[in-house]
């Protein structure tokens, strides 16, 4: 298990649905990462997600590769808990029609409203030709599919954000996301991502690193993170 820290802008006020989101999620949650070919079964997937809960987790964080449905999981890991909100990092854009993503996204938000966050990405080239379908240019690929997706009716509004580590990502999230989900970084460079991607910001950075205590200060410029090595025991 990593420890998946994020951080919010200040001031940065969206939709009572967002809102609502950032509050459940607070400030650490687990990633729960499977590597392709390795895929663990429902019962133990079930079973550590209770132990998290138990532990004191709010949130848990799950992947997407080839040969897992990234939502069909949630769906099982929202069943076997009763506060936790999940997310998805990354749902792969590859993986399914816009129309169907929406539509499971919209399923999962009725059924377990305020306790899931949709995190979507372009993903690599490899998973688009596991498909059948040509790698384009990320950006162009990002837009259209969020544009088919259409929007949800207000009512049935779940949070949407987007993979986003470049400028160019990281102001399309911005514009049409709810916020920007950054990969593969420390919290540093998540407060860094949240300032280019302001006002509408809602971040996450996954670090490969040991888990990290997170505290969160104000600064002139809206939002920072600062953060120190935690426990692992």
């Amino acid at each position: 298990m990593q420890i998946l820290t994020y951080l919010r802008c200040d001031g940065a006020l969206g939709s009572p649905v967002i809102e609502a989101a950032r509050l459940a999620t607070g400030p650490v949650g687990a990633f729960l990462p499977v590597p392709p070919g390795d895929l663990v079964s429902a019962e133990v997937q079930r079973a550590a997600v209770r132990r998290l809960e138990l532990a004191g987790f709010g949130t848990a964080w799950t992947n997407e590769v080839i040969g897992k449905d990234a939502l069909l999981q949630l769906a099982v890991l929202l069943a076997a808990t009763e506060h936790m909100v999940f997310g998805t990092c990354i749902a792969n854009m590859w993986a399914r029609p816009p129309q169907t993503t929406h539509g499971a996204a919209t399923q999962l938000w009725q059924a377990y409203p305020g306790r899931f966050v949709l995190g979507l990405g372009v993903g690599y080239a490899q998973q688009a030709e596991s498909v059948g379908r040509e790698f384009g240019p990320p950006l162009a690929t990002a837009r259209t599919y969020l544009a088919q997706m259409g929007s949800p009716a207000p009512e049935l509004s779940y949070p949407r954000l987007l993979a986003a580590n470049g400028p160019k990502m990281l102001a399309l999230a911005a514009e049409i996301t709810d916020g920007a989900l950054p990969a593969g970084g420390p919290p540093d460079f998540t407060a860094s991502t949240a300032l280019l991607s302001a006002p509408k910001s809602y971040s996450w950075s996954t670090s490969t690193r040991a888990p990290r205590r997170v505290t969160r200060r104000r600064s002139r410029r809206r939002c920072a993170v600062t953060s120190q090595p935690a426990s692992t025991t």
